[in-house]
């Protein structure tokens, strides 16, 4: 999404009289606010009460996505929020702070809250170790005690006042400005999807709001948001690089649009009964567990339900208070259900009894692509042809989603990474974890689809981080990540490195340039890669990771420079083992 650059304007205070907030490049540790400052923006003028509260919940979010302002210009941007919202001077110091929430108390409890907690920050950016005395010490101590004593009723009869405020502006916002959109002869499809936007950021506010003082969201309201967010994420369009306002074009027309949602609500896989899913998992028994995550827990189990007799499989229960839900596990078991790839897992079948949300799969005996990069004493079963072959095999997946499973819209899987990447027999590698795929328009030049920010970060396309644009050359950026994990023999994200190695995209990059790549290549294989392979790999993986889209290959040229780097590694070579 475009967003106009915002000037905050300090008065005549001291200091620089221009602070700006920037929503076109937020912090990349806090890129999630970015939706939330331009709908403040927008609805600014005609609800400004709602408006602060979208700013305010921004800072919010701000503090718990980066607490310490680690992040590259964060400090600063904290401060331009806190001064749009309290108009505070400039310089404003941690004493200066402490004094105003002590004023705005009553009158404000929420801006005195915010201070406190800012002053806290800053305090202790400026002394982390309390080096300057016991008064730095007392004063920090003093802080947390007033962060701590807020007076809840007096906060509490703000919030509720917030949550009756925020539900009636959410039914004025949706009546007046999004149903009048919809119902106009001749929609306007850019300012619709941008409704949907502030639509979606109105709703987490207001959930954000009555969560805080225990109130419940509307159903209705809750309704609502599910059919506008199935509007919203399904949204297929094309941005013009010709338009100097870039305005979003060339969209599907919504009657074929409904045709292809309607022919994919309609999962054509089994629907396997809760008691078959527990005798296959001896009851979801501990032992069976093969892996786990943010999305619930998979089993190993041995399913005996219709034509299937001892059918060894993986199970995968979707933890209702995990990472994904609802709308993950039917948007994977539709695109499981349609689309069908000799390097796609394989669906079997589905459960949805008492509530459960659980996807039965085809068992990857040798488990996932991750497990031999993450564990370096593991040094048999991937020599370098093999993983080649694993690099050719997902390549083909994904150029089969992009390009191959419909005349007119492809699917972007948005999660490529080397844990999703599943190896079964005969070491042949699968793509599976669709419960973030988003469908989008195929045969046009670019094609976008406006989304929330999703993925797992060190393979997630820097474009989509900073715009919410997700497109085919998101996959492809991801796919190089994966490539060089293949080719190092490392995840793309190794924590305990607190330099340039810590991503391995930044480190794969700079080593490529400066051509020293021999430095960073996994010794269990380097010895068998010949030279010219090696050129064709790393030179199509370090395309994959170029800054902008325009300048990345499509996944047909990735498969193409992989199978030539096949070819030239097969000379005078044996079949893998």
């Amino acid at each position: 999404m475009a967003y106009k650059r915002q000037k905050l304007i300090a008065g005549n205070q001291s200091g620089p009289d221009v602070m700006l907030c920037d929503v076109d490049v937020v912090p990349s540790s806090v890129v999630e606010i970015a939706p939330i400052l331009r709908a403040a923006d927008e609805i600014e003028s005609e609800n400004p009460r709602v408006a602060y509260l979208c700013r305010f919940y921004a800072f919010e979010k701000a503090h718990i996505l980066d607490p310490s302002s680690n992040g590259v210009g964060v400090c600063l941007f904290k401060t331009a929020l806190i001064r749009r919202l309290e108009k505070l001077p400039w310089a404003a110091g941690p004493g200066f702070l402490s004094l105003y929430a002590d004023k705005v108390e009553s009158s404000n409890p929420r801006a005195a809250y915010l201070c406190r907690v800012y002053a806290l920050q800053k305090a202790h950016r400026r002394d982390p170790l309390s080096s300057g005395g016991g008064s730095v010490h007392q004063f920090k101590t003093a802080l947390i005690r007033g962060l701590k004593k807020q007076d809840v009723e007096a906060t509490g009869r703000q919030r509720n006042s917030d949550a009756n405020g925020m539900h009636a502006f959410y039914w004025h916002y949706y009546e007046n400005y999004i149903q009048r959109l919809q119902n106009a002869d001749n929609v306007d499809r850019t300012r619709l999807t941008k409704a949907y936007q502030t639509e979606a950021v109105l709703f987490e506010v207001l959930r954000a709001v009555c969560l805080e003082q225990s109130v419940d969201v509307e159903v209705e309201i809750l309704k609502t948001h599910t059919q506008l967010a199935d509007m919203y994420t399904r949204s297929i369009l094309s941005l013009d690089p010709e338009s100097s306002d870039q305005d979003l074009v060339k969209r599907l027309n919504v009657s074929s649009r409904i045709r292809v949602m309607s022919r994919m609500n309609q999962p054509n896989k089994p629907k396997i009964p809760l008691e078959a899913v527990k005798s296959c998992t001896q009851n979801f028994n501990e032992r069976n567990v093969i892996g786990r995550g943010g999305y619930g827990r998979v089993y190993k189990g041995t399913l005996s339900w219709a034509d299937h007799v001892n059918q060894i499989v993986a199970v995968k229960r979707l933890d209702v208070y995990g990472l994904q839900g609802n709308k993950e596990f039917h948007t994977e078991l539709t695109m499981l259900s349609q689309y069908q790839h000799d390097n796609i897992v394989r669906l079997i079948g589905f459960c949805d009894d008492n509530k459960e949300m659980i996807l039965v799969y085809e068992y990857a005996r040798h488990g996932s692509l991750d497990t031999y990069l993450h564990d370096t004493s593991i040094t048999v079963g991937l020599s370098w042809l093999r993983l080649l072959k694993i690099s050719i095999d997902v390549a083909s997946a994904v150029d089969y989603l992009h390009n191959h499973i419909a005349e007119k819209h492809r699917i972007i899987h948005r999660d490529i990474k080397s844990a999703n990447i599943l190896l079964v027999e005969n070491w042949n590698a699968k793509l599976a974890d669709f419960g973030l795929s988003r469908i989008g328009l195929a045969n046009q030049q670019n094609t976008f689809v406006i989304t929330n920010l999703a993925g797992t970060h060190g393979y997630c396309d820097p474009q989509y981080e900073k715009t919410g644009f997700l497109t085919k050359e998101s996959d492809v950026f991801s796919f190089g990540v994966v490539l060089f994990e293949v080719l190092c023999g490392r995840l793309a994200c190794v924590s305990s490195y607190h330099d340039e190695r810590r991503f391995l995209h930044h480190l794969a990059r700079t080593c490529y340039k400066n051509g020293e790549l021999e430095n960073i290549i996994d010794k269990r294989i380097s010895k068998d890669i010949k030279p010219q392979a090696l050129f064709k790999y790393s030179a199509i993986a370090y395309q994959c990771l170029q800054e902008t889209r325009e300048d990345r290959p499509t996944i047909s040229e990735v498969v193409l420079q992989l199978k030539e780097a096949m070819k030239i590694q097969l000379q005078d070579e044996i079949s893998p083992r």
